[in-house]
């Protein structure tokens, strides 16, 4: 049975509206007499819409409103038991019919409602207009949703607020609220002052979209959805120590990239200073002014520091759109509005188009085989990889495990390119991540190869690139004339950064004066696939060749675990299929890598190493105990015993660095570290951070002792365990490992190495 009708009365509009009639109806009650009902009250051609959506951004209701009567048909949570009854298939092809009536539907973000009407029902949605569309603004700020509202002046601003906060959680979202905001958009569009504005915006027709191209929009736009829903609702600011304060101005320098204060950010900050962990006294700020790690904060209020006190920083409100997020969801609204065919690009077509011909727009690359020239023996695999990457397929997928040589695959393609290189050869060196592009700058120094320039953003990450700091052009410094820029890269053809640099517009002139021909990915694993399409579209007319390096039994893309629909390409069957596979690694000792050769790699890895000894100690800590901290977890007893570890090492002046899965735990040994008068910065490591690097001796902290956690994550443990070159001691409680753990990789390697690798404390 559908809920009963109930009554709105607006709230929204500063003008007086007569209340607003809602009729909820199932989907499998909906008939023509419920829809010709609502028709009745429709007074021209123009129909307001809002969705509802649910978990992972599936559909759950939607709402048709006109001046005065709002129709909610809510969507069956058991989808199949519906379908038996019969009923869906009734009501979807009424749904279906009214979608694709001659009236103009207008909604908010109508590019979301109409993909995930096809992903979601099969349902497509003629004459639709995305209201958004009107401002100039980004479409996720309040200023965009005023503005395709009539206004600022028109609106009661904290109502619009309340309207639309939540969003897409049906959880967080009322009927009440769907049908408000179904009504509103019907409201904007019939101003007076906004009906040519609307007219002006390009219609939005799923109907005449080919079935796997809509199919293709659907999920780039589900899977950006979905990992904008992962974006935490606040943020605990990590700073290092001594900040000052000048009256109501707070000085202070971001102690991590991963927590900084964000530059522009609108959102709210409260600065709190505790003293003998309890709070004193606290302030709040916005618009914090931001040069490279220092970030100036003008509080609402006057704080005092007193001696041996400590200071918080908590940023309060979801992270505002990146730039590549908004051009992702611009792409696909402007093909959903045929303002532009990115499914016209031919790398679009060969990634996510798989069943159509590309037709190149670009010369094809030179195909012939040269020998190999590198100044170090690369093994059969690795000359096979580089080979690809000069011949003249347009795309070229490397499978590397660790200690493989990824980066001396990159490396001796680029010099090899470059060596046979014309006058328009140049080429693009990209990965998720900055330590990722330092590692590739530096195995380009280490092999004599310095012809190269790496853009990185300001104040972020140069410490980085201290031995390569004369290839280092720092994106603020760039000249803004060509003739400045063309002086800065002195000739180079080699551009490094990272992915979401390569589509920022400060590297307008870069990319002018060094088309962005050939584009290598390490990394791509990482890499969510849709993270491509800002490149895809800004540079499809120059682009020749792209090669994905990277391995997808290390980190997945970020939030693949709780979207489990995301995808790299290497999850993309058609691409990895002809995968090259770089079979020997050289970084792990021998009994390690053979390890993880039966376990990860079905045995086809291969090591070479002088190292054929034991090589991994674990150490039993009977008193450790895991605790939650936040929603991270710590263990006491394992920082104190890794702490002990630590000092073994700075005494035998070994080269050393600690991995543990949980930020509350990295913090706490970082802080330990420095108590204890050892080096701490860049000492201690989350697992996702320290991908790509290694060290002699790698001391994990596994901090889990009852329930397996993190290490049912098959990929990230294989990271952790796959970084040290010399040896490496294991942190954890025996009886858990050799019990609840003993399946887990982590418990599989302790059976393979035996009982005397254990060692007690």
């Amino acid at each position: 049975m559908s809920e009963p009708s109930f009554v709105v009365t607006q709230d929204i509009y500063k003008a007086s509206y007569p209340p607003i009639s809602v009729t909820p109806c199932r989907l499998e009650c909906l008939t023509r007499n419920v829809i010709d009902d609502f028709l009745v009250s429709v007074d021209g051609d123009t129909i307001g819409l809002a969705p509802g959506y649910g978990t992972h951004s599936v559909f759950s209701a939607i709402a048709f409103a006109s001046s005065s009567q709002v129709l909610l048909v809510q969507l069956p949570k058991d989808k199949g038991k519906a379908k038996r009854r019969g009923g869906s298939g009734r009501g979807k092809d009424l749904l279906q019919s009214l979608l694709i009536s001659a009236s103009t539907k207008l909604a908010f973000q109508m590019d979301i409602l109409a993909t995930s009407l096809y992903s979601d029902l099969n349902i497509r949605i003629c004459s639709a207009v995305d209201l958004l569309s009107i401002s100039n603004s980004s479409r996720e700020s309040f200023q965009a949703l005023t503005d395709a509202m009539g206004g600022a002046s028109f609106l009661n601003k904290q109502n619009v607020s309340a309207l639309f906060d939540g969003g897409e959680d049906l959880r967080k979202t009322t009927n009440k609220q769907i049908a408000l905001q179904a009504w509103t958009a019907w409201r904007a569009a019939n101003l007076v002052h906004m009906t040519e504005r609307v007219n002006h915006i390009p219609r939005i027709d799923t109907k005449s979209l080919d079935a796997s191209r809509l199919a293709v929009f659907a999920k780039l736009a589900r899977d950006l959805r979905c990992l904008l829903a992962l974006k935490p609702t606040s943020v605990h600011n990590e700073i290092v120590k001594d900040p000052s304060i000048d009256k109501d101005e707070l000085t202070v320098t971001c102690a991590r990239f991963k927590t900084r204060v964000q530059a522009r950010d609108v959102r709210t900050i409260k600065v709190q200073v505790l003293l003998h962990g309890q709070q004193i006294s606290f302030a709040h700020c916005r618009s914090p002014r931001v040069n490279g790690r220092m970030v100036r904060l003008k509080l609402d209020k006057p704080l005092k520091l007193p001696k041996g006190c400590i200071v918080r920083l908590t940023t309060f409100g979801k992270e505002s759109l990146t730039g590549s997020e908004q051009e992702r969801i611009d792409i696909v609204l402007r093909a959903l509005q045929k303002l532009f065919s990115i499914a016209s690009v031919p790398f679009f077509q060969a990634i996510w188009l798989p069943q159509e011909k590309p037709v190149w727009r670009t010369s094809t690359p030179s195909s012939k085989r040269i020998p190999i020239q590198f100044p170090r023996p690369l093994n059969s695999s690795q000359e096979n990889a580089v080979h690809a990457i000069m011949s003249s397929n347009r795309i070229d997928v490397i499978h590397g495990p660790p200690g493989t040589g990824k980066t001396t695959v990159i490396a001796a393609a680029v010099m090899n390119l470059s060596r046979c290189s014309t006058d328009d050869t140049s080429m693009w060196l990209v990965a998720q991540s900055n330590v990722a592009v330092k590692n590739i700058a530096e195995k380009l120094a280490s092999v004599g190869f310095l012809d190269f320039k790496v853009v990185v953003s300001k104040g972020r990450h140069e410490h980085l690139y201290e031995k390569i700091n004369p290839n280092l052009i720092r994106s603020d410094k760039l000249a803004k004339d060509i003739v400045g820029v063309d002086r800065q890269l002195l000739d180079s053809r080699v551009i490094l950064c990272t992915l979401s640099m390569l589509s920022n517009p400060c590297l307008s002139n870069v990319t002018r004066l060094v088309p962005v021909r050939t584009v290598i990915v390490d990394e791509a694993s990482q890499v969510e696939v849709g993270d491509f399409l800002p490149m895809l579209s800004l540079f499809s007319k120059t682009l020749q060749k792209l090669v994905f390096i990277g391995d997808d039994k290390q980190l997945a893309p970020y939030g693949q675990g709780d979207v489990p629909a995301l995808q790299s390409v290497f999850e993309m069957e058609h691409l990895r299929k002809g995968a090259v596979f770089l079979d020997t690694q050289c970084i792990m000792p021998m009994r390690l890598g053979n390890f993880i050769s039966k376990h990860v790699y079905d045995n086809k890895l291969q090591s070479k190493h002088p190292h054929t000894s034991p090589c991994c100690r674990f150490i039993d800590v009977k008193k450790g105990k895991e605790t939650q901290s936040g929603s991270s977890w710590i263990n006491e007893a394992e920082i104190r015993a890794a702490i002990s570890e630590a000092k073994k090492c700075v005494a035998k002046h070994r080269s050393y660095r600690i991995i543990t899965p949980y930020d509350a735990q990295r913090a706490r040994l970082e802080k330990a570290l420095e108590s204890a008068g050892i080096p701490w910065e860049d000492r201690v490591f989350c697992v996702d951070s320290f991908q790509g690097n290694e060290s002699d001796y790698i001391i994990l902290s596994l901090v889990k002792t009852q329930k397996i956690g993190f290490l049912n994550e098959k990929r990230r443990v294989n990271v952790m365990l796959t970084r040290c070159k010399k040896g490496m001691t294991i942190l954890t409680n025996r009886g858990f490992v050799e019990g609840a753990a003993k399946d887990t990789l982590v418990g599989l390697l302790a059976k393979d190495v035996g009982p005397d690798a254990w060692e007690e404390v």
